[in-house]
């Protein structure tokens, strides 16, 4: 009798022990599998060029934007958009065609691209003055210009800058040429617009003044 109760409780033990080991493997499945989930998701996130460049900026509807009397960033009739403004209201095909991805990371794209095969001029949208001329491994060289009528346009990807931080610029004047990086690489020769209103992101191509473009 006393060995019959002994090889009971030590089969009761071996399952208990055997269930136990399984409750602790499928735990460990489970963190796992959840914590690669986060990690594809963290890989996968929307993130915006000034996100990139710890410089982040809201975004602003067109109505609530003040007018202005800006030029496109170009005059070579051969530019055009290679890729376009982010919209988180246009349609799903738009939104596509509006993605950067780099590096795992999928990019809103928080300005226009104009591209051309050829090397174009770089001209200031309006009269004022240079705020910053800066070298970036992921943009390029950027040049940020602030106008009288609250807008801050930048200028990214691109060489040969041909003005410095505190030069007063006029409309139309040249300040750099088309160039490459490594963010928009696909793009080849191009140039990354972007545009601001009382420090909130606008559409470029909703707030040209002479809106004909490709």
């Amino acid at each position: 009798m006393i060995k019959r109760s002994a090889r009971y409780y030590l089969l009761s033990g071996i399952v208990v022990a055997i269930i136990g080991v399984t409750l602790l493997i499928s735990y460990a499945i489970t963190t796992t599998l959840r914590e690669n989930t986060n990690k594809e998701e963290d890989n996968l996130r929307y993130v915006s060029y000034e996100i990139l460049t710890d410089n982040v900026m809201p975004t602003i509807k067109q109505d609530e934007v003040a007018s202005g009397n800006v030029i496109r960033p170009y005059t070579d009739e051969t530019v055009q958009i290679g890729k376009t403004y982010y919209d988180s209201k246009a349609e799903e095909t738009n939104q596509e065609s509006s993605i950067i991805y780099y590096k795992d990371t999928y990019i809103q794209n928080t300005g226009v691209d104009y591209t051309s095969k050829n090397i174009f001029d770089v001209i200031a949208i309006a009269d004022g003055k240079v705020i910053s001329v800066t070298e970036d491994d992921i943009v390029g060289t950027t040049i940020k210009i602030e106008h009288n009528n609250n807008l801050i346009s930048v200028y990214q990807s691109v060489k040969s800058a041909e003005v410095k931080e505190n030069d007063q610029v006029t409309q139309g004047q040249i300040i750099a040429k088309s160039g490459t990086n490594s963010i928009s690489s696909d793009l080849g020769n191009h140039l990354h617009f972007e545009l601001y209103n009382q420090n909130i992101l606008v559409n470029p191509e909703d707030f040209f003044t002479n809106n004909q473009g490709n």
